[in-house]
């Protein structure tokens, strides 16, 4: 087994190795298994992993918003955003690829460890970076109604898994912080001003974001107009392509679920693959980029019209732009322009 050492500060400096610079003795060192199964090691990589995937998917979240939310935003702003998201849509691709590995678990070998991996309640439930991404996403909460088996339900305060005070501030600071719609709506609002639509800054960040008929009608003009603003239509298909994949990173974890434990009552108390299926569901029917799903509706509507109001929007007069004003107005309109289609379009939307 390979054993960390600490570099003591006193001697001469550590030569910079492969193994120093990753800090592998430190890393290779944290796999501690406390049962007599060879098949715990699994488990504990896989779910190491994750953390570690969610440590710089919530990293290039934070540089996605950052770039956009600048007061002086403007196109190449747009590109680092846009290369950023196509980071994390990558990251999820290989998180959601770690089920199938996870899945080669059978129910005989997980079940000798499992009650030591659920000792006291611990589950996956209370991972603090998972939460962290949700609210970089666009899911906003301050607790999760828990089902339980028979029926009940119990609310959990999610802040009630922090295990220490800096948890506890990053989860507040996640949640009453931008999520990446957020900025693009902030962004969006200042690219394409005839929309009127109310800078999100000056909401409420702690809230989910709701349908808004402003930006409904935004994304609906950047769908139809896509050459007149390429770096928009590129931003909104690379947030779908964000969602889909959590859609599908949950949907993975409920198979991976059901074929390894069944349908029992999961480790942290709540009725397991049914609370899963319930989550995997919400995004379906709650989604965390409402506007763009309903783009696709209102586009496939026809000839009926799409009725705003039964869809959940709460009309308002609103500008549209005149057929004269094809091209855009405010920062994204600047020299150069011409060249971002060119720059953007070697990317592809699904990149």
């Amino acid at each position: 087994m390979w054993t960390h050492r600490e570099h003591d500060a006193t001697s001469a400096p550590m030569k910079n190795t492969y193994a120093s610079y990753l800090q592998l003795g430190q890393l290779l060192s944290a796999q501690t298994r406390r049962t007599s199964s060879d098949d715990e090691l699994l488990f504990i990589i896989i779910h190491q992993q994750h953390e570690l995937w969610f440590k710089l998917a919530i990293h290039e979240l934070d540089c996605a918003i950052n770039s956009l939310m600048k007061a002086e935003a403007n196109d190449s702003d747009c590109i680092i955003a846009f290369k950023r998201l196509s980071r994390v849509s990558a990251i999820q691709h290989i998180l959601i690829s770690t089920w199938d590995v996870l899945a080669t678990l059978t129910p005989d070998e997980f079940f000798l460890f499992r009650e030591t991996v659920g000792k006291d309640g611990a589950s996956g439930f209370q991972s603090i970076q998972y939460r962290i991404l949700e609210f970089k996403l666009g899911l906003k909460y301050r607790s999760v109604e828990f089902e339980l088996p028979g029926g009940q339900t119990k609310t959990i305060d999610i802040f009630d898994n922090a295990q220490t005070q800096e948890e506890k501030e990053a989860l507040n600071a996640a949640l009453g912080s931008p999520a990446i719609y957020d900025a693009v709506i902030s962004y969006i609002a200042r690219s394409l001003p005839m929309f009127e639509i109310e800078d999100p800054r000056a909401g409420d960040y702690s809230r989910k974001h709701q349908k808004n008929t402003a930006v409904f009608k935004a994304w609906g003009h950047v769908y139809k107009n896509r050459m007149s603003a390429p770096e928009l239509y590129q931003l909104g298909e690379k947030l779908i392509d964000l969602e889909d994949a959590f859609r599908k990173w949950r949907f993975a974890h409920v198979a991976t679920v059901s074929r390894v434990i069944g349908s029992n009552i999961g480790t942290g108390g709540s009725s397991g693959l049914k609370y899963l299926m319930r989550a995997a569901n919400q995004l379906f029917e709650d989604p965390m980029y409402p506007e763009l799903w309903d783009v696709r509706n209102e586009m496939f509507s026809r000839p009926q019209e799409f009725d705003l109001a039964s869809a959940g929007y709460i009309e308002r007069p609103s500008p549209q732009p005149s057929p004269a004003s094809g091209e855009r107005e405010g920062p994204a309109q600047r020299e150069g322009e011409g060249r971002l289609a060119t720059d953007l379009g070697g990317c592809g939307a699904g990149a």
